[in-house]
């Protein structure tokens, strides 16, 4: 058989690539040479999150995150649960209450958008009463934020599911090892199994394999720029008793200048995480350092010393992050996707880099608009209109995602993307200190009551 469309790589990516296909009436075959979502994906935070941290240097990235998770959260609802996040602020702390507020504030007006709770300010009582353990010198306070957990397996399985009863195809356990080729175009897929070799013709290949994108596009002699980065958790088969309630923190790291989260899951487990650190040794050859695992344990430890050094195991995925120059803070975490034809002259291939879990659908619906073009089987948009379940979405807020144009120029130009970010911080630190000379106290007991309410 003939496929409109192969798609290489059962991640998250892939996985929203072949449903949103497969919702537009296009023939597709997804192929996965292990187990779906087992890779990249699983070695994630866990988290639907709309990028709190970007809005100090990439604030467009956490709007269209923001955005992209409301879709997320309507349609695979079932799988999500809502986690709230603290974030303890100290007297020795590099961002003080008031700037870490004011970066909230900011996030608030996005919460809507995935359907999160405004954050809340609490006392150093409230605090400590939520987290008794947690150490109590130099303590000013808290804000508390609103984020979804998911198990990211499911949500892949989930998504081929979806995309299998609209007539989606996906194959596990088959590796595609090159490209077939006819007079310089892509004409379909080689794959290897256990038991053979075969040839799949395909009108159009859609290069979703993450952190292996740039390898695939190299059988065709197109380069994909990766920068990756190795994101390292330590993985606890258990809660740990910090809290009375389900809820996560996010902590100032040991060397004070990233953020580490302590994430406990519905599942039972908790993870602690993420490092951030490159990774030249290629995604397959990953695995957590001392280093990183000392870093992790030792930025707990600033906050409970009696944390435990005995976990269960590390989990250890790539980032592939676009090819791009400048520290870390300024890297985008925007994705791309590349029309070979139009910017390499190698017809029948498209290569989907970058982004994050927490934008997989529309990173699945921009791929999937470039292969209806390229197949000319224009239609309606429909991945964000139907649950996984197969249910229509009701009640679609009328959000907008940012101007891609605007977009687009300031990720070419980091400095100004920076400039962009910090301008908005600036007229909202001044907004929020003018509003605390006015109402300074911190959350009720009532706000904190209807806070953890379960309704979102």
């Amino acid at each position: 058989m003939q496929y409109d469309v192969v798609v290489i790589g059962g991640g998250i990516t892939g996985a929203g690539i072949l449903r949103d296909l497969a919702l537009r009436g296009i023939p597709a075959l997804l192929l996965e040479k292990n187990r779906p979502g087992g890779a990249t994906t699983a070695s994630s935070t866990h988290l639907i999150h709309g990028g709190l941290r970007y809005l100090l240097y990439d604030r467009l990235t956490t709007h269209t995150t923001c955005w992209d998770s409301g879709h997320i959260v309507r349609t695979a609802r079932p799988l999500l649960t809502r986690l709230p996040i603290l974030w303890p602020v100290y007297r020795d702390h590099r961002h003080g209450l008031e700037t870490v507020e004011t970066l909230l504030e900011s996030y608030d007006s996005f919460q809507k958008m995935k359907e999160g709770k405004p954050h809340l300010r609490f006392s150093p009582e409230e605090t400590l009463r939520l987290f008794p353990l947690l150490r109590k010198e130099g303590l000013r306070g808290s804000v508390i934020f609103d984020e979804w957990w998911v198990d990211p397996v499911a949500l892949v399985n989930a998504n081929l599911e979806s995309a299998k009863r609209a007539g989606g195809e996906f194959r596990t356990g088959q590796a595609a090892t090159d490209f077939l080729r006819e007079g310089g175009a892509v004409k379909g897929v080689r794959v290897r199994s256990s038991a053979r070799t075969e040839d799949i013709p395909a009108r159009l290949v859609i290069n979703a394999a993450g952190p292996w994108v740039d390898r695939v596009a190299r059988w065709a002699q197109v380069d994909v720029p990766l920068r990756l980065r190795k994101g390292t958790h330590l993985l606890y088969n258990r809660p740990l008793g910090l809290s009375a309630r389900p809820l996560g923190l996010l902590l100032e790291a040991e060397d004070r200048e990233r953020y580490v989260f302590v994430i406990p899951g519905p599942d039972g487990a908790t993870r602690v995480g993420p490092t951030d650190v490159e990774a030249p040794e290629g995604p397959e050859a990953l695995r957590a350092s001392p280093e990183e695992i000392s870093y992790l344990l030792a930025s707990v430890r600033r906050y409970f010393p009696d944390f435990p050094e005995a976990h269960d195991g590390a989990t250890v995925g790539a980032r592939p992050i676009l090819g791009q120059a400048g520290p870390e803070k300024r890297l985008s975490r925007e994705f791309e996707v590349y029309d070979h034809a139009a910017r390499d002259g190698v017809p029948g291939l498209l290569t989907v880099a970058g982004g994050k879990m927490s934008d997989y659908r529309l990173m699945a619906e921009a791929a999937g608009d470039a292969a209806a073009t390229l197949l000319g089987k224009l239609g309606g948009i429909r991945s964000h209109l139907t649950t996984l379940d197969g249910a229509p979405v009701d009640n679609i807020p009328n959000d907008r995602p940012p101007s891609a144009r605007f977009k687009g120029f300031l990720r070419r130009h980091s400095r100004f993307r920076e400039a962009y970010a910090w301008a908005y911080l600036a007229g909202g630190y001044a907004r929020h200190i003018f509003r605390r000379l006015r109402a300074p106290a911190p959350a009720t007991a009532a706000e904190v009551s209807s806070y953890f309410s379960k309704s979102a």
